[in-house]
């Protein structure tokens, strides 16, 4: 598990899963954001069982893919509310047959936000706004944090790579065009938080990551 402190809030990666999901947490005093809740880690199931008493409990989901929502059926159990893009809602928790002996369950569950382009989220001085970022899958979306700047990617961007478009609902054509909007829309100075790998500043990215040339 990572952590940075950024003024009152708390932002926290855990690595969860076979398929090594990065996981966010950002918890405020009285309220918390779990973004891509992908498997029930030991370290991870800790950290939110001590967040039960919060009245605010949300989680955000970059997309659907299983190795991304695995833990949300448990969650949304114990209160959690989880939103998706709409045009994802199909792919939740749809686990491979190769991946069912890795622990990962088809268990559906119910999202209580559907997100669209434009959405934001505000708890406290947490303020996200998702931008629709299709290509790996078709509701696939970045949540922005501006005031810190934060970018979370989920699977369309990494630091040095980008997200699959060769998996059901994916395009390569898509994907390339999100990225082109992403480059639009980031700051230099944006950490880019993604689904695999480590994080990095959106300026290391433009000169690193081959997708991102021009």
């Amino acid at each position: 598990m990572q952590n940075w402190q950024f003024d009152e809030v708390t932002l926290e990666r855990f690595i969860v899963g076979p398929l090594e999901v990065n996981c966010y947490l950002l918890t405020t005093e009285d309220s918390a954001i779990l973004i891509d809740p992908g498997f029930a880690a030991d370290e991870l199931r800790k950290r939110v069982e001590s967040l039960n008493h919060l009245e605010s409990r949300m989680i955000l989901l970059t997309h659907g893919h299983f190795d991304h929502t695995g833990f949300c059926p448990e969650l949304v159990k114990k209160g959690w509310k989880a939103g998706i893009h709409p045009d994802d809602k199909l792919l939740l928790n749809r686990v491979p047959p190769d991946f069912e002996g890795l622990g990962y369950r088809d268990e559906p569950f119910e999202s209580y936000v559907t997100f669209k382009e434009g959405w934001s989220f505000n708890i406290g001085s947490i303020s996200l706004n998702l931008i629709h970022t299709p290509g790996h899958s078709p509701g696939s979306v970045c949540f922005i944090e501006r005031k810190r700047r934060w970018a979370f990617t989920g699977d369309t961007l990494f630091a040095d790579s980008i997200g699959r478009s060769d998996l059901p609902g994916g395009d390569e054509q898509t994907l390339m065009q999100s990225l082109e909007k992403l480059k639009g829309v980031l700051e230099p100075e944006t950490l880019v938080l993604s689904g695999h790998g480590g994080c990095a500043l959106f300026n290391t990215i433009l000169r690193i990551n081959p997708f991102l040339q021009d």
